[in-house]
Formats: structure tokens, sequence, C-alpha cells
């Protein structure tokens, strides 16, 4: 089958948990978010399998669902920047505390960095190191199907946050020059609403632009 990446929103935040799909029914997840009924209920309604969970960074609304999808598939491997492995048991990193309430999940099993290949059924992701929204931010580049999981980086029209205690503004304007090598044709799915193009953003998005003009 065709590699195919589907997108549920997530609770308060509407967090996109991403469904990575290659093969019949083994999937992999980015970033399982809080409230995650509806990615449950897609994944046991078409049968599919996790062999893995992948996480973009380890922010609350990111991590929030990886105890119950880890219940309902027996514990698949967590991968995560190792900058934020701890983070899965610190609710003052992952921001939970900052909310009102501590959410932690069960450890990460391996670490992922910038330049790694990564298995995603039949396909090979690229680890792509973009700290700024957070240290270990990091994206998932498939070449061959000009396709980026972006994470909070870049959105439609818009970028990740970087005024949270572990951001990094000048890390996040150098992952931003960083994504602007794509092609124009690659897609982004990001952490947060629908999914875009690098060719779009460098015309439309107010932060490339102003990088645009001055690189």
């Amino acid at each position: 089958m065709a590699f195919d990446v589907y997108s549920i929103p997530l609770g308060p935040w509407q967090t996109n948990a991403l469904v990575l799909q290659s093969t019949n029914n083994e999937v992999t997840i980015c970033d399982p978010g809080m409230d995650p009924a509806p990615l449950l209920d897609h994944l046991q309604q078409h049968d599919l399998l996790v062999k893995q969970i992948i996480l973009t960074h380890a922010h609350v609304d990111h991590i929030a669902g990886i105890d119950a999808v880890s219940h309902c598939f027996g514990d698949p491997p967590i991968l995560v920047h190792p900058e934020e492995q701890q983070w899965l048991n610190q609710p003052e990193l992952n921001l939970s505390s900052l909310s009102g309430f501590d959410v932690t999940s069960r450890p990460a099993t391996g670490t992922i960095v910038d330049g790694q290949s990564v298995s995603v059924g039949v396909e090979e992701a690229k680890v792509w190191h973009l700290p700024g929204h957070s240290p270990g931010s990091i994206g998932l580049y498939f070449q061959t199907k000009n396709i980026l999981i972006g994470g909070d980086t870049l959105f439609q029209g818009s970028i990740g946050r970087t005024d949270f205690p572990t951001s990094e503004p000048e890390a996040m304007e150098a992952s931003l020059r960083r994504l602007l090598t794509l092609p124009d044709e690659t897609r982004v799915y990001p952490g947060h609403g629908p999914s875009t193009t690098i060719g779009q953003e460098r015309q439309t998005n107010p932060f490339l632009r102003a990088l645009v003009a001055t690189s």
C-alpha cells in the first residue's frame, strides 16, 4: 500500500496524533496526545497494530496518551530525542505542572538523534533535530515521499512558541532556516492545525518570509 499519514486532533489543544502506515496493518504513532479515545477508536476500527511510538517532543499535549496506547498495544517501543528522554516523568519539564496537573508516562525505550534513519514500516525516515520550541524537538523527513513530520516547529501560517522555560528563540530561527532548505513540494504535517507545504509557507508565512528577506 502507499505510505499514508492520518491526522487525529486530540485534547484541548487539538494536538495532532499522526498515524503513519506503510504496511497493511502495522503503524507508527507520532505524539499520542491528551484524551486519546478518538485515536484508539481509529486504530481498533481499522484493526491496526501499533509497532512503535515516536515523539516529536515531550510536552504534555504530545505525551499524555502514551500509557493508554501502550496498554492497548503491548507496550510498543517509545523513541524520543535524548535531551527530552527524562521529560516523560518530570511534570515541570513536560509542562503539565504549569497546566495545573501532573502527567507522567512509561519511560522511553530508546532515543533518536539528528541524521539517524528510522524505519516506519517499509519506509525510511531521516531524523532532523529541530530545537527551539523545545531542546529535543525533532522532525521525520521521508525524502522519497516529500513528507516531513514536523512537530511544533512550523505550522500553517505560524511557528511554534518560543516563550516556554526551555525554549530557545535563536535555535528556532536556525531550525526554520534549515526547513527552508527542503524542496517547496515537501508536505509538512505539524503538531497542530492542517498540513501545509514548504513552498506555501515560504510564500505566505510571515515568520519564514522574514527569514527569507534576511538570508
